[in-house]
């Protein structure tokens, strides 16, 4: 499943940021791999793939022998005769594995266990996968295989998927929401302050707009300033005017290009769910994220930067209750000097079906050059269906 492009975008009177799209090509990384067999390279191979076997098939899609298409339908024609542990899944990143992969290869360990036996073999030992580790290593303890999931049968499906580390489940279900999101229309209140001279912070006003997404896109109107109705167009209201991200955020860290770091830092209760903080580092070099500083004559300028941050996993839903990050790598001299963003995310209902969507979002824009602050505070209402004309139905 492909994620959706990062859709939180900063416009500013005098200069703009935009997180673009974080579908980067495939990386190359540093393995080693035993040679490679006539059996193993041959497409019509019948028999489930080894662990050896599916990493020889991302070398091969490293090289450019398969596309990752090719290779995804290989994995799914074959099905697997390996345990899919945390260690197989951070080697599969190290190795360069594209994210349509690497799902595919989740979703094969949730279909089709009773397919993966393996020969009696004795208990394995900790391993740690070569280049830098995403989880810490730990014991992979030999467990008896679980029946197939059921697809008729959701608690089955639930403890199946438990099986995977709880990063894995988040994962999991952070690309699934990328790729289930609908055409929508929500309302967006936006409080937007600046700082002063003494560091506080100050209320300007307060934006309603629609927002309407349709295709990945999303279209902006605005409806009233301080509460009074205006004809004015959303890009013209000057200062600092944020737009939702829709899932974009939740699924940027776990692209295996962006070859993402975590590390688990701590276990707390947030927005009453127990939840465990991972903190994240994704490299300037492979992160994809760009600034774009629109200058008042027009011209773009643009640089590729890195980001860190944190994230809190209700331990229950495996879902990403609370996701933020931090801009680094950015060079002296570059108009824009701070930038940070926070979005909460919870259920919402839409024609009868619940979507994992934001509901408060916050964005910080500081300029040393311009001596400029901004900070939006952001709430989404009444998510409801769009399908040309609208459909106003129950929150």
């Amino acid at each position: 499943m492909a994620a959706q492009p990062t859709l939180l975008k900063c416009f500013f009177h005098v200069f703009g940021v935009v997180l673009v799209s974080f579908g980067l090509s495939t990386l190359a990384a540093a393995g080693q791999l035993p040679p490679q067999s006539d059996a193993a390279t041959d497409p019509g191979q019948a028999a489930p793939l080894s662990e050896v076997d599916f990493y020889r098939l991302i070398s091969r899609l490293r090289r450019q022998q398969i596309t990752a298409a090719a290779a995804t339908q290989e994995l799914r024609r074959r099905g697997l005769a390996f345990e899919v542990t945390d260690e197989v899944l951070a080697r599969a990143r190290h190795l360069g594995a594209p994210s349509e992969l690497l799902t595919a290869l989740i979703e094969l360990d949730l279909q089709h266990t009773e397919a993966r036996r393996a020969p009696a073999r004795p208990p394995r030992k900790a391993t740690i996968p070569t280049g830098p580790p995403l989880l810490s290593p730990r014991v992979a303890e030999d467990k008896p295989p679980s029946p197939a999931p059921d697809g008729n049968n959701p608690r089955g499906h639930a403890e199946h998927l438990h099986r995977l580390p709880l990063l894995e489940q988040a994962r999991f279900y952070a690309l699934q929401s990328a790729d289930d999101i609908p055409d929508f229309i929500v309302t967006q209140i936006i409080r937007r302050l600046t700082r002063d001279s003494s560091g506080r912070w100050q209320l300007r006003d307060v934006l309603e707009t629609e927002v309407r997404v349709e295709g990945g896109r999303e279209r902006v109107e605005l409806r009233s300033i301080d509460g009074r109705p205006t004809n004015r167009r959303f890009e013209e209201v000057g200062g600092a005017t944020s737009i939702g991200d829709f899932s974009g955020q939740l699924a940027a860290p776990f692209l295996p290009a962006t070859q993402t770091r975590f590390r688990e830092v701590k276990q707390e209760r947030y927005r009453g769910h127990l939840c465990r903080v991972y903190d994240f580092t994704v490299p300037q070099a492979t992160s994809g994220y760009m600034l774009t500083v629109r200058l008042a004559d027009g011209h773009p300028q643009r640089i590729q930067v890195g980001y860190q941050g944190s994230m809190w996993i209700d331990e229950e839903t495996k879902r990403i209750v609370r996701i933020e990050h931090t801009a680094t790598d950015i060079p002296p001299g570059f108009p824009m000097s701070q930038v940070e963003s926070a979005v909460d995310y919870d259920w919402v209902t839409i024609l009868g079906k619940r979507y994992w969507m934001p509901k408060m979002a916050e964005t910080i824009q500081v300029s040393d050059t311009y001596r400029q602050a901004f900070r939006n505070i952001s709430e989404f209402r009444n998510y409801r269906k769009f399908e040309g004309d609208i459909k106003i139905i129950e929150e």
